[in-house]
């Protein structure tokens, strides 16, 4: 007891329940639903349950009634003897051995990459106040390493739908895509090293080319208004520059975490525009269910009805986008005037300035 220290483990436990949630619970819904097919849901079950098994094990001295109630729960899925002893309780059972058969440094590796670029996207977005129900048309990856940009290639379908994207670009081409150079120096440190030279130094080095930087990578030596410094002396920071782009009709904001550059469209097409009104009806479709009270399973008829719609934005939406809403959905949703019995829910819904009733009746 003498080692133990309370503040070493529950982070990781914390950093781990959020990689089960926000990760790959949200990353593999369809396949948790069965959307592609049986057998695969099979696979995606079978490892929520060992995580949260596991999970469990791990948790019991920190939550001990939290994680026995879902212990409860799991047991009632487990073979006869799954556990050697007493497996009544969870604080009967022993503690996870170490499964190192699972690690797989190439998957980690890929994993967190995609989730850097996924987290990058979305600071863009909130930077630009764009929702993620509003599809944009392309994100590019920049990165000099070439294995860097096939591990998010392996994963790029988890990216495009995370970001709703309809495009993901990867590329080395640092020129195209106006990516430049700049060097930081931590000059309190380097005044100890530089002495009296420390000022030119200072005063010279915003005005390094962005190709002499980047060049550091392959001498590891910057020489600055005569001065050589060493790659240890200074920190080489990638950014984008927006007027070296070579297409300047493209409307990128960037972000990077000092490894790899994004640079997400933030433009609003018309058609993307209309896809995302569309989510929005989605999503009213997805609340008025959940207010009442429906389960995935219950088959209900949505009718709508507008009632308010400024330059027939809504209207135009409900039309272009039917094939869309019908493979979200499962169904079309029927005008009013085909309604044939009475609704059990009716709610008045707002997207923007347009307005219309929503009306769920038992199928």
């Amino acid at each position: 007891m003498s080692a133990y220290r309370l503040y070493t483990v529950v982070p990781r436990l914390l950093e781990m329940i959020d990689q089960l949630t926000n990760w790959y619970v949200r990353f593999n819904r369809k396949r948790l639903k069965g959307e592609n097919g049986s057998e695969d849901t099979v696979y995606a079950l079978n490892t929520l349950f060992e995580v949260l098994l596991t999970m469990c094990r791990l948790m019991a001295p920190f939550t001990p009634f939290l994680t026995e109630n879902m212990y409860q729960t799991l047991k009632t899925h487990l073979p006869e003897n799954y556990f050697e002893g007493d497996s009544r309780s969870l604080h009967f059972v022993s503690f996870p051995d170490v499964r190192e058969e699972y690690f797989n440094p190439d998957i980690e590796r890929a994993m967190s990459r995609m989730q850097a670029v996924i987290e990058l996207g979305r600071i863009i977005r909130e930077r630009n106040n764009v929702a993620l129900k509003m599809p944009l048309l392309e994100l590019v990856v920049v990165h000099s390493d070439p294995q860097y940009l096939e591990d998010v290639r392996g994963l790029s379908e988890y990216i495009t739908e995370q970001l709703n994207l309809r495009n993901l670009v990867l590329t080395s081409d640092e020129d195209t895509y106006g990516i430049k150079y700049r060097a930081e120096a931590d000059f309190k440190k380097l005044g100890i090293k530089l002495r009296k030279d420390m000022p030119r130094v200072k005063k010279a080095l915003p005005d390094v080319p962005s190709s002499e930087i980047k060049n550091v990578q392959v001498t590891g030596s910057l020489l600055v208004d005569g001065i050589t410094l060493g790659a240890d002396d200074i920190n080489i920071v990638r950014y984008f520059d927006k007027l070296s782009l070579a297409d300047k009709s493209k409307q990128y904001d960037e972000a990077t975490d000092k490894s790899v550059v994004v640079l997400l469209d933030t433009q609003i097409h018309e058609e993307l525009y209309h896809e995302g009104l569309a989510r929005e009806v989605i999503n009213r479709v997805q609340r008025l269910r959940k207010k009442s009270g429906l389960q995935a399973l219950d088959d209900v008829v949505y009718y709508y009805q507008i009632t308010e719609d400024p330059e027939d934005i809504l209207a135009t939406v409900l039309k272009s986008q039917a094939e869309f809403l019908r493979q979200t959905l499962k169904q079309d949703i029927l005008s009013m005037a085909e309604k044939k019995a009475e609704a059990f829910a009716e709610e008045v819904q707002e997207i923007n300035e347009s307005k219309f009733v929503l009306a769920f009746v038992r199928a």
